[in-house]
């Protein structure tokens, strides 16, 4: 009896055992599964915001503002056309002084900027010094602008084209000789010592 007593108390701890054993698997099991829920549910960290500083380009690219109107309008030449003829037609008013004595130079300097016509009159063998020679000299009855062709604006040297009338008498030792002129000449201008002048003419 007793033998059968130890026997079944060793069966029934078996039994326990291969009770609990499974259990016991399957609790670590379900631990197990736990964990590796809990990691793949836990959220990675994002990487911090670099905020992007710009490069040196985009810092050194500026918008240059539009030219103003008023610039823009600046106008194309110092001298208008007004002013043009009236340089024009003070220079034939002093004519009858320049080629007569006392064939005034000095008047001329006012009216011709340094240039081929300042040449022309004051080198050796120009017209004022070949009047000299020849003793003879100009007379004009009528010299005058009749209208403005074509005025050609520039910021160094415009140009005006005038319609002129020269009534001129050659008087010389030989006697005078009378000549009546209407043609198209083209003046060039240019500014000097803060005045504008003529810098050379040619017949059109």
């Amino acid at each position: 009896m007793a033998s059968c007593g130890r026997g079944f108390s060793n069966q029934q701890a078996l039994l326990a055992l291969l009770l609990v054993l499974p259990i016991g698997v399957l609790g670590l099991g379900l631990v197990v599964l736990l964990i590796q829920r809990q990691g793949a549910v836990t959220p990675t960290p994002k990487p911090p915001v670099v905020q992007e500083l710009p490069s040196d380009i985009d810092r050194s690219t500026t918008i240059q503002p539009l030219p103003s109107k008023e610039r823009s309008a600046a106008p194309q030449s110092g001298l208008s056309q007004q002013q043009a003829r009236a340089i024009v037609e003070e220079w034939l008013t002093v004519k009858s002084q320049i080629f007569a004595p006392p064939f005034n130079t000095d008047l001329a300097d006012q009216v011709v900027a340094a240039g081929p016509l300042w040449t022309d009159l004051t080198k050796p063998d120009g017209s004022i010094q070949w009047l000299k020679n020849n003793n003879s000299r100009y007379s004009y009855s009528i010299i005058r602008v009749n209208r403005v062709i074509r005025f050609i604006p520039s910021i160094a040297m415009p140009s005006i084209v005038v319609s002129v009338t020269e009534d001129s008498t050659l008087h010389s030792p030989k006697g005078a000789e009378k000549s009546s002129t209407t043609n198209d000449w083209v003046y060039t201008l240019k500014e000097e010592s803060g005045r504008w002048k003529i810098w050379d003419y040619r017949k059109q």
